[in-house]
Order: structure tokens, then C-alpha cells, then sequence
């Protein structure tokens, strides 16, 4: 799955890069971000649940639920089922006319954060989250993990949301289809085996000396 983490990655920041900037603020993946969002519309109008409240609420559900439903799936399976949820994502961005409003979010929403949820899954047993990075900031600069292997997704992620934020002011009918490509290439990569190491090239023995 290591193989996959730059792809994935960069997968995660475009669908909460278009989940921010066309699905009412809202992070698809960040549950920390969406329970910050829910506490301060708790302070500011406690007697009136609002609308970004509502959203947030759904996406950290969904998120909760995904992830419990999915535990027992094996990652390869986890995969396309991420694969599946953003293809329905691309289907109902196509119905919203490239533009969601309103009621039209919390469907879209539920089906970007069921999609991250489900890549979190598939990448449980490893030590490089695509979705949340905290921690792996967190152990970078306690010098428990390494740039190399555990680094590309502070690097991926940030450039997903940016690319999300381009093409979609340009190009709007684009919605998630870059995160399907990006996912099932992934999907591709991990079904492909790693290529076996070469054993190390041994030097030739010298011939045997000749005894009339």
C-alpha cells in the first residue's frame, strides 16, 4: 500500500479541496476541522442548529460510520469502494449542474466524506495516513518517522486541494473526476505486485588450475 500513498494522497486534498469550496465549508476527511466548525455554531447560536452545523454534523457521522463499517474489509476492497463512492459523486455533481446549493450538498457530501473514510480504511495498517496528518507532523518533528516514507503527504495533499481549487474555477465540469482517476490508478498499482529485488550479482569463480 506504501506505494500508493502519493496517489492517494493527492486524491484526499482534491475531494476536500471541492468538498471546502462547493459542499458548504466542509472538510470530507479533517473530523478535527468539522467538530471545531460544530462547536463554534453551538457558542455562537445555540438555539438555532446552522446550516454549516448540520453539514458538519453529517460529514463527522458519515465518517464515524464508514470507518466502523468498514474495519473488517480487506484495504484492497476498501479501495474500490472508494473507487464507487466517487463515481457516484461524479454522477450526482453531473445532476447538481457543477454548482450544488443547498439541499443538494448534504447527498454530495455524505458520498466525499464516505469515499475518504473508506481510503483511511484501506490504510490502516500502515504508518502514513493520507487523511489526517497531525500526527504525522507530530512524529516528523519528534524525529519518529521519516521525511522520506512518511513526508509526501503533507506535500500531496495541499497540492490536490490546489489543483481542486484551479481546475474547478475553470473547468467546473471536471467535479471529481480527477480523484476517480487518481483512485483507480491506485487501485491498479496496488493490484500489480512489487517487483521481486535482483539478487546481489556474485563474482565468477576462478576455473580450476589443471593437473596433468
Amino acid at each position: 500500500m506504501r506505494r500508493t500513498v502519493w496517489i492517494l494522497a493527492f486524491a484526499a486534498g482534491y475531494v476536500d479541496g471541492l468538498a471546502l469550496l462547493y459542499l458548504g465549508g466542509i472538510f470530507a476527511s479533517v473530523v478535527t476541522g468539522n467538530l471545531v466548525l460544530i462547536g463554534v455554531a453551538a457558542a455562537t447560536d445555540p438555539h438555532h442548529l446552522t446550516g454549516a452545523a448540520v453539514r458538519a454534523a453529517l460529514a463527522v457521522a458519515v465518517y464515524t460510520a464508514t470507518v466502523i463499517l468498514a474495519r473488517r474489509i480487506p484495504p484492497a476492497r476498501c479501495l474500490v469502494a472508494e473507487l464507487a463512492a466517487l463515481c457516484t459523486l461524479c454522477g450526482g455533481w453531473v445532476i447538481a449542474r457543477h454548482d450544488p446549493h443547498g439541499a443538494t450538498q448534504l447527498p454530495l457530501l455524505a458520498l466525499a466524506t464516505i469515499a475518504t473514510a473508506l481510503q483511511a480504511a484501506a490504510l490502516r495498517d500502515t504508518d502514513t495516513p493520507t487523511t489526517y496528518l497531525t500526527g504525522t507532523l507530530t512524529r516528523l518533528a519528534q524525529g519518529k518517522a521519516r521525511l522520506a516514507t512518511d513526508g509526501p503527504p503533507l506535500i500531496a495533499i495541499p497540492a490536490g486541494a490546489a489543483g481542486a481549487a484551479v481546475l474547478l474555477d475553470h473547468v467546473p465540469w471536471l467535479g471529481p473526476l480527477p480523484a476517480v482517476a487518481l483512485t483507480a490508478a491506485a487501485c491498479v498499482v496496488h493490484a500489480v505486485p512489487p517487483r521481486p529485488p535482483r539478487p546481489p550479482a556474485t563474482a565468477p569463480q576462478p576455473a580450476a588450475a589443471y593437473t596433468p
